[in-house]
């Protein structure tokens, strides 16, 4: 039985006909056009969902595959969250006291599940909506092609439609609690309605496939920004595979995945500009050579004039018919050459880097394995400096990033001295997510002034990332790190929660990803 509670809300909620009686079809009104309401259609009412049973002949049944017949999480979090809004249908059972489920079972399941949380807690639960059809009392086969119909002809909303909706109530002016309160009774969560609009830009065939590899509505944004690029869903969907494998909610791999598709995106997309310049300006493009050494084609700085001058791309292109360009892998931008070399000299250095063939082959493998990590590197310092403004915008410190604050502002070493003394506070205010103070007394205004006593630890703590990224974090820290420091941090960084690229692995293999994050209290 329902509480006190439930019943005073259903006898207020309840719509019931004037004149209707329970086990009798409700009267007509008059409106003067006789035979024009169906009274078939049964009347409204509020039940309790523990009195109600699945009618025999309702035509979903439960089978060893595939079930059909229980509700899933998004629809237990709709009714947890606003009720059930669609009307189940009912009709009276032989034994002449039971109302039996004809079709919205799946409603009914939902219903009983957020019934029991609700008794758990020791709080009214709701009850259902329910169509009482007096006219299929015995009548089982009308029953039957009822149920049948009712799920034959029904069609679930298509993923396209469901995009544009959540679109739209993105676009609306409400309040983030209201936003919120819709999310919730979608099975959503805010960020996944926030990030609607952009998810919306996949073709149809684009956010099939997205939804079919499992992406929320985040990730099927973030694959809409990259998915020109060839790979890109392979890609991600691994990377979401390896998220998982760690612990569930952690996004380290994805983050990763994505800052190198958009790298790679953005390349392409500057790359193509550099070609379409060469093209207009006339000049040749030829394909960029990890080593140049004895080969038709050259680049400018090897060469030099009859009088030892060096050769600049202008003069090149007008006293040259060998003048070209390649797009350099690495900065994408023009790399000029001679196609006609020898009628130019060489250069001393140029001259003396011949070399056997084997050397050659090995020093252009060289080249291109710094070029590809050196992307890779830059790519993951920018998540790695996501990573650390999330960080410092935490709730509290942990015990080890008090333990670092202390040691690298106590310790006198010349990391710190060395980043002070510059009296840059760019990164600092980049991971506290403040505009960059254009002198202390704005630092002191913008920052200490508003800065409360239990998180003053935030701005000592970018400041110790800002020093060990500009410090030790340098564009070659990959190659030549910085004694243990460059392991020490990342495996600081690690312990916090960061997942570490494959690069930066390599430089702190130790820290691997055994560790889970520690629990966050200001997760949203």
């Amino acid at each position: 039985m329902t509480t006190t509670v439930a019943k005073a809300a259903a006898k207020k909620t309840t719509p019931r006909t004037a004149g209707a009686k329970a086990g009798k079809p409700a009267q007509a009104p008059a409106t003067g056009q006789p035979g024009t309401i169906r009274p078939d259609i049964g009347r409204l009412e509020y039940l309790d969902p523990h009195a109600l049973v699945i009618d025999p002949f309702n035509h979903r049944k439960k089978r060893e595959t595939g079930d059909a017949t229980e509700p899933d999480a998004k629809l237990v979090a709709s009714v947890r969250a606003s009720g059930v809004q669609v009307p189940l249908l009912v009709r009276l059972q032989p034994d002449g006291a039971t109302y039996g489920v004809v079709w919205g079972q799946r409603r009914l399941g939902a219903a009983l599940v957020v019934a029991a949380e609700a008794k758990q807690e020791k709080r009214p639960y709701a009850l259902v909506p329910c169509l009482v059809r007096d006219d299929l009392a015995g009548a089982d086969d009308e029953a039957l092609v009822a149920s049948m119909t009712e799920n034959t002809h029904r069609r679930a909303a298509g993923e396209r439609d469901d995009v544009d909706a959540l679109t739209q109530l993105s676009l609306m002016k409400i309040s983030d609690a209201k936003r919120a309160r819709h999310a919730k009774a979608l099975g959503y969560r805010p960020a996944e309605i926030r990030s609607a609009n952009r998810a919306a830009k996949l073709t149809d065939e684009e956010l099939r496939s997205a939804l079919a590899a499992e992406f929320d509505l985040m990730e099927a944004a973030d694959y809409a920004e990259v998915r020109d690029v060839p790979g890109a869903l392979g890609r991600l969907t691994k990377a979401r595979a390896d998220d998982r494998k760690v612990m569930k909610g952690r996004r380290g791999h994805w983050a990763h995945a994505l800052q190198l598709l958009r790298q790679q995106k953005a390349d392409e997309e500057k790359r193509a500009a550099v070609r379409e310049a060469l093209a207009a300006a006339r000049v040749r493009i030829v394909a960029f050579q990890y080593h140049w050494g004895h080969s038709e084609t050259r680049p400018l700085t090897d060469l030099r004039t009859a009088l030892g001058n060096e050769i600049t791309p202008d003069h090149h292109a007008a006293d040259c018919p060998g003048h070209a360009a390649a797009v350099h892998p690495e900065t994408i931008e023009p790399f000029y050459v001679c196609t006609a070399w020898r009628r130019h000299r060489l250069s001393q250095e140029a001259a003396r880097s011949g070399g056997k063939p084997a050397d050659r082959a090995e020093a252009a493998a060289e080249r291109k394995r710094v070029i590809a990590n050196n992307k890779a590197w830059r790519a993951a310092r920018e998540v790695r400096w996501t990573f650390l403004t999330e960080l410092c915008g935490r709730k509290t410190a942990s015990d080890a990033a008090w333990a670092l604050i202390l040691s690298t502002v106590t310790g006198g070493g010349h990391l710190y001295a060395r980043y002070v003394g510059r009296r840059s506070a760019d990164l600092t205010a980049r991971f506290l997510g403040v505009p960059n103070p254009a002198n202390g007394q704005e630092w002191n205004r913008t920052v200490i002034a508003r800065t409360g006593r239990d998180r003053r630890w935030r701005p000592l703590l970018a400041q110790v990332a800002a020093v060990m990224e500009s410090e030790i974090m340098h564009d070659h820290a990959w190659r030549h790190p910085s004694g243990g420091a460059v392991r020490d941090w990342l495996a600081f960084l690690a312990s916090e929660g960061y997942t570490l690229s494959a690069i930066e692995q390599g430089l702190c293999p130790a820290a691997g990803e055994a560790q889970p994050p520690p629990a966050r209290d200001d997760a949203s």
